[in-house]
This record gives C-alpha cells, sequence and structure tokens, in this order.
C-alpha cells in the first residue's frame, strides 16, 4: 500500500516520501481501515520536526485521525466489516492515518453517521468529541457562563467556539492579529481579543463585568498560560486541550491553582467511559444534524498534496485541513 513517511525529522516538504510498504494486520480490539480521508493537524506536522513528543524517534506516519471503511475486524473490534468509522490510530506504531489503509483501535471508534460526510468526519473526532468531553463532561459548563478559547482559530478552537455556542455559552476567543478575527466571529464567537493590544486579561475582565471567564480552553499551552490564570474567574476550570503555541503542555503550579481557586482537567476523546461516549454521539449528532455544529474546513487536499498542506500549518490555516485518501465504493487490497 502507499503511505507518506519520513525517515528522519525535519521540514515536511524534505523528509516527506510516498512509499510503499506492507498493509498492517488488525490485532483484538483493532480493525484494519481503508481510509476515506484523513485529518491533518497541527500535531503532524510537529511529529514530522521532531516537536512532538509522542514520536520521539523516526520514521514518522503521520495522520491522527480517520474516517474509513472496516476492512477485517480483529476479535473484539466492535464494528462489523463494511462499516464506516471515525477512529483515532496508532500512529506511534507505523500505522498513520496519512495512508491507504490503517489501524484502528475500538476503543476511540465511533460509526460515522449517514448525514456526515467524510470530509466532515475525519476531523470530527478530535474536534467536536473532544470539545464535548472539555465543557460537557469534565468543566460541566452551565447556561451563560463564559468560555475563554485560547487560539480560536484553529480546529479545536473554532470547533469549541462553535459547540459552545450550541450549548448556550458567551464565548472570548484570542487570536494572533486582525485578519483571524473575522473568522472566530464567523464561528460564533460574542468577542475577540488580538493578543499584542493590551492585556488579554484586563480585557477578559471588562468584558465580564471583573469577574473573569468561567472556563478556559486552553489550545495554545505556555505562551499565554499565565495571562489566562490572570483572566479565569474565581471557582473558573481551566481545560488543557494543546500546545500549539510550543512544544509540550504548560505547566501549572499548584500553588496557582490553589490561589486561584481554580480547578485544571485535561480533555481527550479516548479517556471518557462508555456513558460518557454515547452521550457525546447522540447529542453531537443531533446537533450536527440540525445545524448548530459543522467542522469549518479551511482546504480539502489530494493524497498527492500532503507535504504541502502540511506546510501551511502553523498560523496560515483557518479550521482544518483534510486530506481525500479515497473514496466510497470497493476498494481490493
Amino acid at each position: 500500500m502507499k503511505a507518506w513517511r519520513a525517515e528522519t525529522f525535519g521540514k515536511p516538504s524534505d523528509v516527506l516520501k510516498l512509499v510503499d510498504i506492507d498493509v498492517p494486520v488488525p490485532g483484538p480490539g483493532e480493525a484494519l481501515l481503508r481510509v476515506l480521508a484523513t485529518n491533518i493537524g497541527l500535531p503532524d506536522r510537529m511529529m514530522l520536526e521532531g516537536r512532538y513528543f509522542l514520536t520521539p524517534t523516526p520514521p514518522v506516519t503521520p495522520g491522527q485521525e480517520v474516517v474509513g471503511i472496516v476492512e477485517v475486524a480483529g476479535p473484539g473490534y466492535p464494528f462489523p466489516v463494511g462499516r464506516r468509522v471515525i477512529s483515532g490510530v496508532n500512529f506511534t506504531a507505523g500505522s498513520g492515518g496519512l495512508a491507504e489503509y490503517c489501524l484502528s483501535s475500538g476503543d476511540g471508534a465511533v460509526t460515522a453517521a449517514d448525514d456526515m460526510s467524510d470530509e466532515q468526519a475525519a476531523s470530527f473526532l478530535g474536534t467536536y468529541h473532544v470539545a464535548y468531553v472539555g465543557l460537557v463532561n469534565r468543566a460541566r459548563a452551565k447556561l451563560g457562563e463564559t468560555l475563554l478559547v485560547l487560539g480560536g482559530t484553529g480546529g479545536t478552537g473554532s470547533t469549541a467556539i462553535r459547540l459552545a455556542k450550541a450549548l448556550g455559552l458567551n464565548v472570548i476567543a484570542t487570536v494572533r492579529d486582525a485578519k483571524k478575527a473575522a473568522f472566530c466571529r464567523e464561528q460564533g464567537a460574542d468577542h475577540v481579543i488580538e493578543l499584542g493590544t493590551g492585556s488579554m486579561s484586563e480585557q477578559v475582565r471588562a468584558l465580564t463585568g471583573g469577574k473573569g471567564a468561567d472556563i478556559v480552553y486552553d489550545t495554545v499551552g505556555s505562551p499565554l498560560v499565565e495571562q489566562a490564570l490572570d483572566a479565569i474567574a474565581i471557582g473558573g476550570r481551566y481545560v488543557l486541550i494543546g500546545f500549539a503555541g510550543g512544544s509540550d503542555f504548560p505547566k501549572i503550579e499548584p500553588f496557582k491553582i490553589l490561589m486561584h481557586g481554580i480547578s485544571v482537567t485535561g480533555a481527550l476523546h479516548s479517556v471518557r467511559t462508555p456513558d460518557e461516549r454515547d452521550e457525546a454521539i447522540t447529542v453531537l449528532g443531533r446537533l450536527f444534524s440540525e445545524g448548530k455544529i459543522t467542522v469549518p474546513i479551511d482546504r480539502v487536499v489530494s493524497f498527492a498534496d500532503v507535504p504541502e498542506a502540511l506546510e501551511r500549518l502553523g498560523g496560515g490555516v483557518n479550521g482544518k485541513l483534510v486530506a481525500r485518501v479515497s473514496h466510497p465504493g470497493p476498494g481490493p487490497l
């Protein structure tokens, strides 16, 4: 099968090569997927550059999230052959999603809704399911509360804005420049703060009558953590999502948690109870069918254009990039 792979770290367009490799064999709890579309995210670029903590050594096979057809189901995999599923993939073991076939773990896979396109489905798990875990399951968001989204134009940040509005929250988003502010407002943000135009915490408190944000949804990490801590309300919830602004998650000292009177939590779609997963599938499916949420897609690229798409990450993308790998229908191994 064809797969994109890098044998050394470096610039994506320099190190990423389209190679022929063996089709992986699923083990217990796994399935072989014929990949239809793959989400392309900043972690994929960080993998190739040697900055991602889960890929300490090459070779690198990027692509963390896919939508695909189950071709072979191993013992204990929850979905049958022929089912279209959304899944995280075992990229650390060489089965990244930027390939014609990959392995899906049954622990984190969900069925793709019939009314959801491949392009939407490819990014749905790592955006809306993560946002649901963060906002609903962990932060216990309440109607009318204020959410501060750090990094509002990224795929995770922009979908958090949309889900928050669907849940009845007030949303403040941060952006790096004025050009990105309009995009956040299109997603539903009530207010947008352009970083570098004054104190972020002072602006948040001004917008909340001095109280601060009830919930911080941090996709950026270290560069903004101190300002965000100054902007959060007493009793607020700080949700760790990613570290687009650095190479690792921010370090929040217990003393600061104590002095700010806040709680700190994390959100992963792969770390939740079966009941939480089933609730998210039901609620998010309904919101999508009603047109209240959708994944903002910057561009869909062909499988051949993956290296160029990876080069665009890191500031030049609003929403998600998706690679079309194959099309529905029979696909022999």
